[in-house]
């Protein structure tokens, strides 16, 4: 965040900057929706993110996941990802929830990407991929458990004003199992997401837009009996320091939302109130 706030204090005491063409990698410039941007064969791209929760119907709540991941572009279209991530649970007075203050190695994820088509090319860009994940923590309690997930996405994102303004859909499935010790049972669940987000230069290499995301929750490997779903809203930056490093904030709230068979206009059963994300790149 430091060198954010420098990074934007330096565009208003020097002025405006110029655009720089090819400038744009809209990967990371729409909060959590991504762009179907990566970079060419050949680069590698260290990424520092931060993906924080906050806030249940009751009590106190927290959990942090901070991690590093080495993306690698194997051709002009197709990538490789593996990272690794360490959890920060803070819970307290949460029904349904233990007492915990914890730090804890995470688990592991290995992406891979396909770009089908590029926006210089088609007019707008499409890539798809695949994550399978483990995690030796619950992600909600912060629990020691074995759990593993794959998840299916597709990134589309199309140039509105060229140079100046995006738009990115994305669409999400998740499906996954999980079990904690002495469970003999494994736990299936399955969620599916669709999100939407803009952003617009603002000036120089600093961007910002906003989003919009729709979650929905259920037990069962394909979705099979609805558990919760959730509208989350919320802004968005982008910012390249550097022709070669990059950082993206966004900040989400919960607007909507309702988990089965509980009554209110929120679930917070299933998801937080409040989720934020920060990374950081810089390739080679």
């Amino acid at each position: 965040m430091r060198s954010l706030r420098a990074a934007l204090l330096s565009s208003l005491c020097l002025g405006p900057l110029p655009a720089v063409a090819g400038d744009i990698d809209s990967e990371h410039m729409f909060g959590f929706t991504e762009g179907s941007d990566f970079g060419g064969k050949g680069e590698l791209e260290i990424e520092y993110s931060a993906f924080g929760r906050l806030g249940r119907a009751r009590g106190r709540y927290s959990a942090l996941s901070g991690g590093l991941s080495a993306k690698y572009s194997v051709t002009d279209d197709f990538r490789i990802a593996p990272g690794f991530f360490i959890a920060r649970h803070d819970i307290s007075g949460v029904p349904g929830l233990p007492q915990r203050s914890a730090t804890s190695p995470e688990g592991i994820e290995l992406e891979f990407k396909y770009r089908l088509w590029r926006r210089d090319e088609h007019g707008f860009g499409l890539t798809l991929g695949v994550k399978p994940t483990f995690a030796r923590i619950d992600g909600v309690a912060g629990l020691r458990s074995s759990e593993f997930a794959t998840s299916f996405f597709a990134r589309f994102d199309k140039e509105i004003v060229p140079d100046t303004m995006l738009v990115a859909l994305n669409v999400d499935y998740e499906t996954g199992f999980g079990r904690t010790p002495g469970m003999t049972v494994w736990n299936r669940a399955s969620a599916l997401s669709l999100s939407a987000g803009t952003s617009l230069r603002i000036v120089g290499r600093l961007f910002m837009g906003g989003e919009a995301r729709y979650v929905r929750t259920t037990d069962g490997s394909f979705l099979n009996r609805f558990s919760g779903h959730a509208l989350f809203i919320g802004p968005n930056l982008f910012y390249k320091p550097t022709d070669h490093s990059f950082i993206s904030a966004v900040w989400n709230r919960q607007v909507a939302g309702r988990a089965d068979g509980l009554p209110g206009r929120f679930d917070l059963d299933n998801f937080e109130r409040n989720e934020m994300r920060i990374v950081y790149g810089v390739a080679f």
